[in-house]
């Protein structure tokens, strides 16, 4: 776990064109399942509205029982620079299927508002407290408060994964502190 600085990471940015996949939880194909998840996934679009070298796709899983195929079909199809989590129901499945992906050319997950109990090489992870989600079928409400999950801290922690991701940080989760944001 690193807990950096307030706004270092601000000035990270993608390179050239960056392709951004986000998969979030959804109540059907074209909605967020609950409040947090459509924060998560508005930080998302405002920092790919910011960037101009971003291009963005959001898909909704809204079926748990495809949760892990979504992901593993993205991972193979969707030719994404990096897959970004938005939603606690999508931890444990991203934790099954980054593995697979983490070869030679791996394909870089980036879990927002959340943590990954085991990320293996390709899988990054940022969140605060409060939003701690652990997976690995823990109770939520042991680390887990949906009023923590706001739309500034919701950005922070989107802006501070994506800086690690591209700076090299990867199997490791960013923790913001909630206090600043």
């Amino acid at each position: 776990m690193v807990e950096p600085d307030p706004e270092t990471w601000t000035k990270v940015r993608p390179a050239g064109d960056y392709r951004v996949l986000v998969l979030a939880a959804g109540k059907d194909a074209h909605a967020a399942q609950n409040p947090q998840v459509a924060i998560l996934v508005a930080a998302v679009q405002k920092w790919a509205g910011a960037e101009d070298r971003v291009k963005l796709k959001v898909r909704y899983l809204h079926d748990p029982n495809t949760y892990i195929q979504g992901i593993d079909n993205a991972a193979k199809k969707d030719h994404a620079d990096l897959i970004i989590t938005a939603g606690n129901s999508l931890v444990d499945p991203v934790a099954a299927v980054s593995a697979n992906y983490a070869g030679e050319k791996p394909q870089q997950f980036l879990v927002v508002g959340a943590e990954v109990a085991e990320p293996t090489a390709n899988i990054a992870a940022t969140d605060w407290i409060g939003s701690a989600y652990l997976g690995e079928g823990l109770e939520e409400s042991h680390f887990y408060h949906p009023s923590a999950v706001t739309a500034p801290r919701a950005y922070a922690a989107l802006r501070a994964g994506v800086a690690a991701v591209l700076t090299g940080y990867k199997s490791v989760i960013v923790r913001i502190p909630a206090d600043r944001y």
